[in-house]
């Protein structure tokens, strides 16, 4: 589970003139909570106790360590406020119905002032909730709590594969490097695809032609138990370099082609934010490239090209 958190334990939800004599248990290193918690229920007629830290139970202990807790300081209510990635989740547990109610706070622990009230009137509006009504966030006693699955803010993958119709070539081996911003929702990536230089050889002509290629993508993936799809589109830009010689004399083109890529990724996750897959990509050059020297076809360029491979990636 999550660090450290704050646990109160409550006497009675807090309607209004309730009695005096009820008291309140209270875990926290956030002296602006403790404060606010203060000013909200003292009014109402509760005593607040502090206590010692209390280590983080694992999530699905929860709802016993609430009771247990409960029941050792002679309460009807315990809270719960645990970090999240996102922000804290505020937990309340009612001992009279032996539930609890979990609510997501967008911001992280030290609170603000105004957090730190919003929180302590937040803790006792749930507290009242868990009386009155059944929630839909209501969690029966041996339910565990369950945590937002970890999305992973930026991820590599290296592969190697078959370059189909590759400049030169029919296919050619070729080695990619990518970089993902958010691999597991939508997000963004950028790549490089290098293959091994090509020969050329026609009439007067010898030499070899070069395609680097660089493409950006957006993504979005989809869990499909036990893998992950990820579908993408995006642009291309193929920088062709050819060079040789021509009837003795040396001959040499750069040029610059873009390209609109479709591509779909099947992964499987591995343990330590690892994971493979095999991944197909499709370029459709938009300008047709052919070149010629003295009215001789020298090289066409396909306007279309695959490649395909095996990749390994890392997330984080």
């Amino acid at each position: 589970m999550l660090g450290r958190l704050l646990v109160l334990l409550v006497a009675m939800t807090v309607p209004a003139g309730a009695q005096r004599g009820q008291s309140l248990v209270l875990v926290s290193d956030d002296t602006a909570f403790d404060a606010a918690l203060e000013d909200a229920l003292v009014p109402a007629g509760l005593d607040i106790v502090t206590v010692g830290d209390i280590s983080t139970p694992p999530s699905a202990e929860l709802p016993a360590t609430s009771r247990a807790l409960a029941d050792r300081e002679h309460a009807t209510a315990m809270v719960w406020l645990l970090p999240a990635p996102a922000g804290t989740t505020l937990v309340t547990y009612d001992r009279g119905v032996d539930r609890l109610l979990v609510r997501e706070l967008p911001y992280r622990s030290p609170l603000t002032a105004p957090q730190a009230a919003e929180a302590a009137r937040m803790v006792r509006t749930m507290l009242r909730a868990l009386r009155v009504s059944t929630d839909s966030d209501q969690l029966s006693p041996t339910a565990p709590l369950e945590p937002e699955p970890y999305q992973p803010v930026i991820g590599a993958s290296a592969g190697v594969g078959a370059w189909f119709l590759a400049p030169g070539a029919n296919s050619a081996l070729a080695a990619s490097l990518a970089i993902a911003w958010r691999p597991h929702q939508l997000g963004a990536q950028l790549g490089v695809t290098l293959a091994p230089a090509a020969e050329v050889m026609s009439g007067a002509f010898a030499g070899e032609v070069r395609d680097i290629v660089v493409a950006a993508q957006v993504h979005k993936s989809f869990a499909v138990d036990p893998i992950r799809v990820v579908p993408s589109a995006g642009a291309a830009l193929h920088a062709i370099h050819l060079e040789g010689s021509f009837g003795g004399g040396p001959l040499s083109s750069r040029r610059f082609d873009p390209a609109v890529r479709l591509g779909v990724t099947t992964v499987y996750d591995l343990a330590a934010g690892l994971e493979v897959g095999l991944a197909v990509s499709a370029d459709c050059l938009l300008r047709r490239q052919r070149y010629e020297a003295e009215s001789e076809e020298i090289l066409v360029i396909p306007r279309v090209q695959v490649l395909a491979g095996v990749i390994v990636g890392i997330r984080r």
